[in-house]
């Protein structure tokens, strides 16, 4: 008989399918510390001390390791400046992977477009420092939506899968949007007005505005997709999975 599939919540972060045992093992290791926990037949999420299935978990775990863990962890908790330097750091990494990944996804269609261009004997001038600015720029909103935890708390029971696709729609939407914005107001301080600059954007025809969402939405979906199989991993466990031999 197929085993119960059970989600938990850790760090704000969803996992999942699970089984019982192995959520009973993560609060073992915690020294007690309940979760958010929910399987199918539970109307909500519910902290794992009130379900009757961890009940007898929560009993026989001892105060006094509970005790110890919090003093442990009290014990080698780093300095605040150590913290907000280590994240800076991460944030800063990630800004730069996503925006690299952008940028040679943006360079690789303004070189593909080149060449053909340039096959029917028409010059073509490459845009690279464009795509630069806008790797730079739609970087730095996937940054803030993510900081911000858009999409990551609705649907937390969802597949994988389902949760990458409904991820990077919501984003080309509004990465879209914020990206028409910024331009209407760059486009105002440069004295253009609002139809001239919705004309000038993704070659101010709906056909080329629809194809460029397309292709922003196959490009963000290889990213959250990692990004999700990384976050269902473990901090870590994706890179060690790709470089580690054997």
């Amino acid at each position: 008989m197929k085993a119960q599939a059970w989600y938990h919540i850790d760090n704000d972060v969803t996992i999942g399918p699970t089984t019982l045992e192995d959520i009973s093992s993560q609060i073992r290791i915690v020294g007690g510390q309940s979760r958010l926990v929910w399987t199918k037949g539970m109307p909500d999420w519910t902290e794992a001390s009130s379900v009757a299935a961890f009940s007898q978990l929560f009993q026989s775990v001892s105060p006094r390791v509970s005790s110890e863990t919090h003093d442990r962890t009290k014990s080698n908790e780093p300095s605040a400046a150590p913290t907000l330097v280590q994240r800076l750091r991460r944030e800063l990494t990630e800004y730069f992977v996503i925006s690299a990944y952008l940028y040679v996804c943006f360079g690789s269609l303004i070189f593909y477009k080149a060449a053909i261009l340039r096959g029917h004997g028409i010059e073509f001038t490459s845009l690279f420092g464009l795509a630069i600015v806008k790797a730079l720029v739609l970087g730095k909103f996937v940054l803030i939506m993510q900081a911000l935890k858009i999409g990551e708390n609705q649907n937390r029971a969802d597949s994988l899968l389902a949760g990458i696709l409904k991820t990077s729609f919501l984003f080309v939407v509004l990465l879209i949007t914020l990206s028409v914005i910024e331009e209407m107001i760059v486009g105002y301080f440069h004295g253009k007005v609002g139809r001239a600059v919705l004309s000038e954007i993704a070659g101010g025809t709906l056909t080329e505005a629809f194809a460029v969402g397309i292709l922003m939405l196959l490009i963000l979906i290889p990213y959250f997709a990692l990004r999700g199989i990384s976050l269902r991993l473990g901090d870590g466990n994706l890179w060690r999975l790709f470089t580690d031999r054997g």
